[in-house]
C-alpha cells in the first residue's frame, strides 16, 4: 500500500556539485512516481542562501528556497563535489545542524560526507565518500570508519560516493518505500543490471552498475586501479585481482579502450593528482608520492602532457570542471 503522503527529500546543493550525482538521486524517484501512478516521493532543491548554485560543469541551477526557509521534510541530503573543504562556516554549520535535527535521514552525496564530518555528525560512524577523497577523509577524521561501500547508512546518517553509488541508494530507497517490484522496474529504465547476492530468490539485490560493453575481468581490473590510485600496485598485482595474466589484461585494454592497461592506470592516477591539486595544499612532491610517481619532475611532465597545463596553472586558473576517469566511479 502506498504511503498516505509522499516521502519528501530536501537536497542542499553546494557549488561544484555534480549534475550526474543529483540526477542519479532524483530521476529514479521521478520514474518511480511515473511508473506507479502514485506520488510516492517529492523533493525540493535548496542552497544556504537561496541563490542559484553552479555545478562542476558550470551549469547554474536555481533552487526552490534557502535552507533557513525549509520546513517539514523527511530527509536533508547535502550534495557537494569540488570545494567541499570551503563550503561551511560556523553559522552555516549551526543552520544545517538545526535543520537536520530529528530527521529520519540526513545524508551526504559524492563529497557530502566531508561536510557531515566537519559538523561532527559522522564521529564513530561508518561512512562512504567519492573514492578519490576516501584516503583524505580517513586522514582528516580518524574517528570515522571510512569504507569502500557504494553507500552506508549508520544510525540515520547516509553517506554515498559517486553517481553510480547514488543510483544504488536511490533505487534502494524506492525498494524500501514501494517494494522490490517497482525498484526492479525503475532499475531497468536506467539500464541497471540487477544481480542477487546468490542464486536464490529470497536474497537482497546487490547494488551494482555494470558496463555491458566491457568484459567482467576488465571491470575488476578497473575497479582495482581506482581503489589503489593513492597507493599504486604493480600491473601484475592488478591482473591477479582481476583473475587475469598481465598479458591478457593488457590485451583486453587495448582491444576495448585502444590503450594499454598501464596507460589507463596512469590516466586514473593523473586524474587523482588533478583532484589533489584542486582540493588540497599538498606540494607537488607530496602529490607525486600519493599518486605513485617516482619524483615531482616525473609527475610534472606527465601532468603537463596529459592536461596541457602545469599543476600551478591548475591551482591558479584551472576550473574544477571534470574528474576525468574518476567520473566512471
Amino acid at each position: 500500500m502506498p504511503p498516505k503522503s509522499p516521502f519528501h527529500l530536501t537536497f542542499l546543493l553546494f557549488d561544484g556539485f555534480s549534475n550526474m550525482v543529483l540526477a542519479s538521486a532524483i530521476e529514479p524517484l521521478r520514474a518511480a512516481r511515473d511508473l506507479s501512478g502514485q506520488r510516492l516521493f517529492s523533493w525540493q532543491l535548496s542552497s544556504l542562501t537561496g541563490d542559484a548554485v553552479t555545478s562542476s560543469s558550470r551549469i547554474a541551477v536555481a533552487v526552490d528556497q534557502p535552507l533557513a526557509r525549509v520546513g517539514a521534510t523527511d530527509a536533508l541530503i547535502l550534495v557537494s563535489g569540488y570545494g567541499m573543504r570551503d563550503h561551511l562556516n560556523r553559522e552555516a554549520d549551526a543552520l544545517v545542524l538545526r535543520k537536520a535535527r530529528g530527521l529520519p535521514i540526513v545524508g551526504g552525496l559524492d563529497t557530502g560526507a566531508w561536510l557531515l564530518a566537519r559538523m561532527g555528525l559522522l564521529a564513530g560512524r561508518r561512512a562512504s565518500i567519492h573514492w578519490m577523497e576516501r584516503e583524505a577523509l580517513s586522514e582528516a577524521f580518524p574517528e570515522i570508519l571510512v569504507g569502500a561501500d557504494p553507500y552506508v547508512t549508520d544510525r540515520g546518517i547516509m553517506t554515498c560516493g559517486g553517481a553510480q553509488s547514488v543510483l544504488s541508494w536511490s533505487l534502494d530507497l524506492i525498494g524500501e518505500h514501494a517494494g522490490d517490484a517497482l525498484r526492479f522496474d525503475v532499475a531497468n529504465m536506467f539500464g541497471r543490471e540487477e544481480e542477487r547476492a546468490s542464486g536464490t530468490d529470497d536474497t537482497p539485490f546487490v547494488g551494482r552498475m555494470t558496463d555491458r560493453a566491457l568484459p567482467q575481468p576488465m571491470q575488476r581490473a578497473i575497479l582495482a586501479m581506482r581503489e589503489t590510485a593513492e597507493q599504486p600496485l604493480p600491473l601484475a598485482r592488478i591482473a591477479e585481482r582481476a583473475a587475469l595474466s598481465a598479458r591478457s589484461m593488457d590485451r583486453l585494454f587495448r582491444d576495448s579502450l585502444d590503450m594499454s592497461a598501464g596507460g589507463y592506470y596512469r590516466q586514473i592516477r593523473l586524474s587523482h593528482a588533478r583532484a589533489l591539486a584542486l582540493e588540497t595544499d599538498l606540494t607537488l612532491g607530496e602529490i607525486a608520492s600519493r599518486t605513485g610517481f617516482s619524483s615531482p619532475s616525473t609527475l610534472a611532465r606527465a601532468y603537463r602532457h596529459h592536461f596541457g597545463e602545469t599543476v600551478r596553472k591548475t591551482r591558479t586558473g584551472g576550473s574544477p570542471g571534470s574528474r576525468g576517469t574518476a567520473d566512471l566511479a
